[in-house]
């Protein structure tokens, strides 16, 4: 999980500047003189935000009584031609180091959430990543059945599209991980020994590959609660899959 946080970056002298980065290196101090790896967000100007998703590099230098960032080149801010000053969203992930072998890349934050105590203008979108990232985690920490893993990676793009508001890719996602299930469980005869429950199963399957099956790319509505609705019950039922099929509890 990077480090999230927002600076000004300004023009001065000839080179792109990140103002102010004492939060940064009360963090991670180790970062002085370090060559970071990160991506520039998005951009905040004139009461309106922009999406940049744009990978750079910078410098942490330090100056008299504070901390910069000097943006390296190839720079992204100069390649669009984006207004300075201005307020960037900016993730920090990674960090370069020299050894014996090299130049070598060592991960900032590793597998916790973070994000700097101060973050205006950006608050809704820090809550997208927030929670793309806690669900990353999530889906990263779980083994898998062998029949499941790439139900699991379908299910990270629709969780990442539905916080980007994208709903019927969201729906699209789902419905390739419910087909995917409705395949597994109909060749099943038992549930933990149960034909009752093995039957009510595959009605739920059925059920909800129906309801996702309205709207996306087909003809249909589609809203973000009943998306959302959707989303976490594919989730649930995932899980549910997973965990009968690895302690091999049907027949």
């Amino acid at each position: 999980m990077p480090y999230l946080f927002v600076n000004e970056i300004r023009f001065e002298n000839g080179k792109y500047i990140i103002y102010n980065l004492s939060d940064l290196m009360n963090n991670f101090p180790f970062l002085l003189n370090r060559v970071i790896i990160g991506k520039i967000i998005s951009m905040y100007r004139d009461g309106r935000t922009v999406r940049i998703n744009r990978d750079f590099k910078f410098k942490i230098i330090q100056r008299e009584v504070d901390f910069i960032g000097e943006i390296l080149e190839p720079n992204p801010l100069e390649e669009l031609g984006l207004p300075l000053p201005s307020y960037f969203l900016i993730s920090a992930s990674k960090f370069e180091k020299e050894s014996e072998q090299g130049v070598v890349t060592f991960p900032i934050a590793q597998n916790i959430l973070l994000r700097s105590s101060y973050i205006p203008y950006f608050e809704d979108e820090v809550r997208r990543i927030l929670k793309e990232e806690e669900a990353g985690l999530i889906l990263e920490g779980t083994i898998f059945h062998p029949e499941l893993e790439k139900y699991s990676l379908s299910l990270k793009e629709a969780i990442s599209s539905f916080e980007e508001e994208s709903f019927a890719y969201t729906k699209t996602s789902c419905r390739k991980i419910l087909e995917g299930i409705k395949g597994i469980v109909g060749k099943w005869k038992t549930v933990d020994g149960s034909e009752s429950l093995c039957e009510k199963l595959k009605s739920v399957v059925n059920s909800l590959y129906s309801f996702a099956s309205i709207g996306g790319p087909h003809e249909g509505v589609t809203t973000k609660e009943e998306t959302e609705l959707i989303l976490k019950n594919t989730a649930s039922l995932l899980f549910y899959i997973n965990s009968l099929l690895k302690n091999q509890r049907v027949a």
